[in-house]
């Protein structure tokens, strides 16, 4: 199945890091590398979108690589942190095998398999990738606890311009593990607007630890958010997992 194109993440590529920029996800990018690096230093990011995790990761000594199916995303990661970093592949299509101390998929990537079907085959292909007592941590939506309400980010213009960029987005559940993410983007000096719906599956943090084990994955946690607390009411927890040793 060909993975659908969105151009938030291709034709608006080079624009991602001003309505979503880096000090957005400090905290979350910290505790990846922390729980990552408790197996070692080569780490793969898949969906590594504008690359603004791997270049922390490089910067903290960690032998980081990255993947992304849109093109776009691919550009702006190689220019951060070079062409031999990063590569235009498809979670559906990673062969690698024993190649890996850790892999991570943060920002919902998992949620844009197909189905649970195509969820467990990426899991399955990661279980094959990681070395023993490699660890996987992958960020998911949980639908069950989306609202539906309409949320805004500001941050300024790439000239300086207070509010001059502006981000609406709103998770609606739309079955147990489906939901649909809606986001507008505007970048008001710059002339630019975009709106987009991106259905989501595989959206419980529940049902993928349950695929994790599935698929041969050990030691299986989830955790509300990064501070590693239970899951609450968040609608975008972490799930931690480990190939046997």
């Amino acid at each position: 199945m060909t993975p659908r194109r969105f151009r938030l993440f291709d034709d608006l590529a080079h624009r991602y890091d001003l309505h979503t920029p880096a000090h957005h996800y400090g905290t979350d990018h910290r505790f990846v590398l922390e729980e990552l690096g408790r197996a070692g230093p080569r780490i793969l990011d898949v969906g590594c979108g504008t690359g603004v995790f791997l270049e922390k990761a490089l910067a903290q000594g960690f032998d980081a690589y990255g993947t992304d199916v849109a093109t776009g995303m691919v550009r702006e990661a190689a220019a951060k942190v070079g062409d031999q970093r990063v590569r235009q592949e498809a979670m559906e299509s990673l062969a690698a095998e024993d190649a890996y101390d850790g892999i991570c998929a943060l920002s919902w990537v998992i949620n844009y398999a197909a189905d649970a079907a195509a969820a467990r085959d990426i899991l399955r292909r990661f279980r094959r990738a990681l070395k023993p007592g490699g660890r996987l941590l992958i960020q998911t939506a949980h639908a069950p606890n989306m609202d539906g309400r309409v949320l805004e980010d500001r941050e300024d213009g790439p000239d300086g311009a207070a509010d001059d960029i502006v981000f609406l987005f709103q998770f609606t559940a739309t079955g147990a593990d489906t939901a649909l993410a809606r986001y507008v983007y505007a970048g008001k000096a710059l002339g630019e607007l975009a709106w987009e719906e991106h259905p989501l599956a595989v959206a419980d943090a529940g049902l993928l630890a349950r695929l994790c084990g599935e698929v041969g994955l050990v030691n299986t946690r989830v955790f509300g958010s990064c501070a590693r607390d239970p899951l609450g009411r968040s609608v975008s927890p972490w799930v931690l997992a480990e190939a046997p040793a």
